[in-house]
């Protein structure tokens, strides 16, 4: 009897220590698999972002559809620069001068790529004429800067998808696919809102809710997790509780009833915040 007893002790000593274990490697567990799968998740948001902001600088606005996104992506090309030297300072306001003097002008305002457009010019005249008088001097200004009789802006045309994401093979097609969540799609809304001088600023937004990539992991763990998400109110969103006809409900105060659900989010159509995600806030 002695020894049945001892053996059943020490089972149960046995396991009160592996849930003791369970009970502090579950929450490292977790926090290791939502790490990876949030990290994953900000990722292809920032990729979201990227082609929006493209899409936009293209039309004026954002794309309502991932279809019309991805679309966009594989068919766009854009332009880029390829630099050859640099103007200083002072080889700036040298060109800034000689303009203002042609244009016969006081205030001249240039940026640095319409300078770099009026020294190209400066280079065009000088081969032409075989005069490199104003190309030396502006030269000596930077001895080490290199020989600006070499200066060069060869623009080009190539893939939007190779500038996006510096990979020809990126896989544009999943964009709209949450990783880790199982075939279900990023949301995406476009909207805009008036600004005070008139007009309209163009928002959009893209999001996953927490559940649709995590609550498989553990769900204790994710309940846990969930409840101090639930005080960042930056990631949270607030969907009205509707009733049967769809229509919003409201409480005996006449505030209107929410559901609190944490989300990951880039942009926003309820406010221009220079389409920040809710990571950064």
């Amino acid at each position: 009897m002695k020894n049945l007893l001892k053996v059943v002790l020490g089972i149960l000593a046995v396991i009160l220590v592996i849930v003791n274990v369970r009970s502090v490697i579950s929450p490292i567990e977790f926090e290791e698999i939502r790490s990876k799968r949030d990290s994953a998740v900000i990722y292809r948001l920032i990729d979201i972002k990227n082609a929006q902001v493209e899409y936009y600088r293209a039309n004026g606005k954002y794309a309502n559809d991932f279809d019309t996104l991805i679309n966009f992506v594989k068919t766009n090309k854009v332009y880029t620069v390829k630099k050859a030297l640099e103007l200083n300072d002072r080889q700036l306001e040298k060109v800034a001068d000689l303009e203002k003097e042609r244009r016969k002008t006081r205030e001249l305002t240039l940026s640095p790529d319409e300078a770099d457009q009026i020294f190209l010019e400066l280079l065009r005249n000088a081969e032409k004429k075989n005069d490199w008088k104003v190309i030396d001097e502006i030269t000596a200004m930077n001895a080490e800067g290199g020989d600006l009789r070499n200066f060069r802006r060869d623009t080009t045309w190539v893939a939007l998808l190779d500038t996006l994401y510096h990979d020809s093979n990126y896989p544009v097609d999943s964009l709209p696919y949450i990783p880790y969540g199982k075939g279900e799609k990023f949301t995406l809304l476009t909207d805009s809102i008036s600004k005070a001088g008139g007009g309209y600023t163009q928002l959009f937004e893209a999001r996953a809710d927490f559940s649709q990539y995590l609550a498989d992991i553990n769900q204790q763990e994710y309940d846990n997790f969930i409840l101090g998400v639930k005080k960042k109110v930056t990631q949270v969103r607030r969907e009205p509780v509707l009733d049967a006809n769809g229509e919003p409900m409201f409480d005996e105060n006449n505030e209107e009833i929410v559901k609190i659900i944490p989300c990951r989010r880039v942009g926003s159509v309820k406010e221009a915040n220079n389409n920040a995600g809710n990571w950064e806030w």
